[in-house]
């Protein structure tokens, strides 16, 4: 079964000394591949733990080092090629199962903060944490006339609540480079920085507090890769239909290193921008058991291009894009791979093609560019466009669609699928829905908010005749009570722009001798940002999940149906965050299945 987002709400249990275990930092966030690594993971009840969980198997908790109530730390042997980036982790404990973090897998000879303020050699990968409003570190290496060196700060999307900046010094401490947010929609600081004198230089992190001053607590944790990889500046298009040729033109720094492209299918710890309402292919499933059972396409890489032959079978959906050589791998967006017809922008500027359903990749290749797509409209048809970029990792556009009708008027409009901050929410792709009252001719507009363009600022254009529906989440992440007690499980509702109406909830597959579960949401109930947009405003409804008696792990489904007849079924998530305690933010992963753990 599939499930989906957060982990925000506490369960309530009837027994007042029974809560549910969380997670609420690793330390350090992740080690090299090939290698074994003391990590220390804080949360609660862990003194109950009795064993860690992976996504794959080629992580693997080795021995339990310590464990009390708030702290757990021990061994974890990561195999020889386990997938490079974030794997999910949670924890067993006598209180259920915690909720999940990021252990990411790196390439590169790992330091530990406590270990090394002078990094002994590059390329490196640095694990250190930011405690306490007016912590900061700085590492010194030494560096060589000529050698180009890029300092890649990974927190935010990879585990960590951490919003950091970044500075290069030289060893005077004077400021060379400074860097806050490495594009639009990443916080997370980058500097690629070629060296003119060899000597002692610094790289110096500290954290952004923001005009509200706050901190990030306890899930203050970084890793700073040091190394020699190209750096991925776009790449268009951004997907393709199986069973035909792609050709990626990639713009990279030193891409006269790259040797090898391929792609994999995207793991459940790679989906760094899921939001609701998500508009990007999202799989609810298992990873595969082992890393080198992870799908992978093999291209050739050429002049800048890339080369995929796309087998028909290729599952569809997010795929990650990979460039390796003598340096190392870079992993670059995701790449979609569909089952509908694909167009070029050119091909379909004058008129769209008459299909239920198809892709267009474009690029606004000017500032102040407009692509502009002839629409035949059919009375009472649905029409629904919606874009793909910042979900894919683009670094820059932020799409407005605009109808209007053959004179130039107005008559539709979509800027955000989600309206708010960044990676803590908002989701700056479009989707816009509309149902015409007569036919003829209308002209659909792709544009950036800010009227920027160039090559950089690619997207793909999806259109079918589906009308606004609703999506369904639940949480906690992990639904768990003690036997002959009650917690509360929450359905979230979310409403795409243009639903309206109310929606019957109920579960399916209840253990025997749980009682029928059903409500309703009202159509009253919306689903809105607040008003500085750090969170959302979202419609949910509270049920009493009595245990049955006995104890052990229950899949469950949790179906919605509207009054014109659309159904979904209900997600879950983890939430990497939240960096406001109880506000609906921060970087999601899907979880695949909704389940019921009963425990002694």
């Amino acid at each position: 079964m599939r499930v989906l987002l957060p982990l925000l709400c506490a369960l309530a249990g009837a027994a007042a000394d029974f809560e549910p275990a969380e997670l609420i930092r690793l330390h350090p966030l992740g080690g090299r591949a090939g290698t074994a690594v003391e990590i220390e993971i804080l949360g609660t009840h862990l003194d109950t733990a009795t064993s860690v969980e992976f996504d794959c198997a080629d992580l693997e908790w080795k021995h339990t080092t310590s464990r009390d109530k708030g702290k757990l730390t021990g061994v974890i042997a990561i195999a020889p090629g386990t997938s490079l980036g974030g794997h999910m982790l949670r924890v067993l404990t006598a209180h259920g199962p915690t909720s999940s973090l990021l252990f990411n897998v790196g390439q590169f000879p790992a330091f530990i903060e406590s270990d090394h303020r002078a990094v002994p050699s590059l390329p490196a990968e640095i694990y250190g944490r930011l405690d306490g409003p007016t912590d900061h570190d700085t590492y010194w290496f030494t560096a060589k006339a000529g050698e180009r060196w890029l300092f890649d700060l990974r927190a935010m999307e990879h585990g960590s609540a951490v919003e950091a900046r970044m500075m290069l010094v030289n060893g005077k401490g004077e400021r060379l480079v400074y860097n806050d947010d490495r594009d639009q929609f990443d916080e997370n600081p980058l500097i690629e920085h070629t060296f003119t004198e060899a000597g002692l230089y610094g790289v110096k992190l500290d954290q952004y507090r923001g005009p509200r001053g706050f901190t990030f607590g306890k899930n203050n944790a970084y890793i700073l890769r040091i190394s020699a990889l190209p750096r991925f500046r776009w790449v268009s298009p951004l997907g393709a239909r199986r069973g035909t040729t792609a050709r990626l033109t990639i713009d990279a720094s030193s891409s006269s290193q790259i040797r090898e492209v391929y792609l994999t299918e995207l793991r459940r710890g790679e989906y760094a921008r899921m939001t609701y309402p998500h508009t990007m292919p999202v799989a609810f499933r298992n990873d595969p058991a082992r890393s080198a059972s992870v799908r992978r396409i093999n291209g050739r890489f050429a002049a800048g291009v890339a080369q995929f032959a796309i087998p028909a079978s290729a599952p569809t959906g997010l795929w990650r894009l990979w460039l390796a050589g003598p340096n190392g791998v870079a992993e670059g967006p995701n790449i979609e791979i569909s089952d509908t017809p694909e167009f070029t922008e050119e091909s379909s500027m004058r008129a769209m093609p008459a299909l239920p359903a198809f892709t267009i990749n474009g690029s606004l290749a000017q500032p102040r560019e407009r692509d502009r797509y002839r629409v035949e409209a059919r009375a009472g048809e649905p029409l629904h466009f919606w874009t793909l970029s910042t979900q894919l990792g683009a670094p820059w556009l932020d799409t407005v669609l605009t109808l209007r009708d053959p004179d130039g008027k107005k008559i539709a409009e979509d800027d955000d699928v989600v309206a708010g901050y960044g990676g803590l929410l908002g989701n700056p792709d479009s989707s816009l829905f509309y149902t015409p009252a007569k036919s003829g001719p209308l002209i659909l507009e792709v544009l950036d908010r800010l009227n920027r363009g160039g090559p950089a600022f690619p997207y793909r254009l999806k259109f079918d005749r589906r009308k606004p529906g609703f999506q369904l989440f639940t949480t906690p992440e992990n639904l768990t009570v003690r036997k002959g007690t009650v917690a509360i499980a929450k359905i979230h509702l979310v409403r795409e722009a243009g639903f309206a109406g109310p929606v019957d909830v109920w579960f399916e597959g209840l253990p025997q001798g749980m009682a029928e579960m059903r409500s309703q949401f009202r159509a009253d109930q919306l689903f809105e940002p607040n008003a500085d947009g750090a969170d959302m405003l979202i419609p949910e409804i509270p049920f009493r999940i009595e245990a049955p008696a006995a104890p052990g792990v229950y899949s469950l489904r949790v179906m919605g149906k509207a009054a014109d007849g659309q159904v979904a079924e209900a997600h879950t998530a983890t939430m990497i965050g939240p960096i406001y305690q109880g506000d609906w933010n921060f970087y999601r992963r899907p979880v695949p299945a909704i389940t019921l753990t009963v425990i002694e």
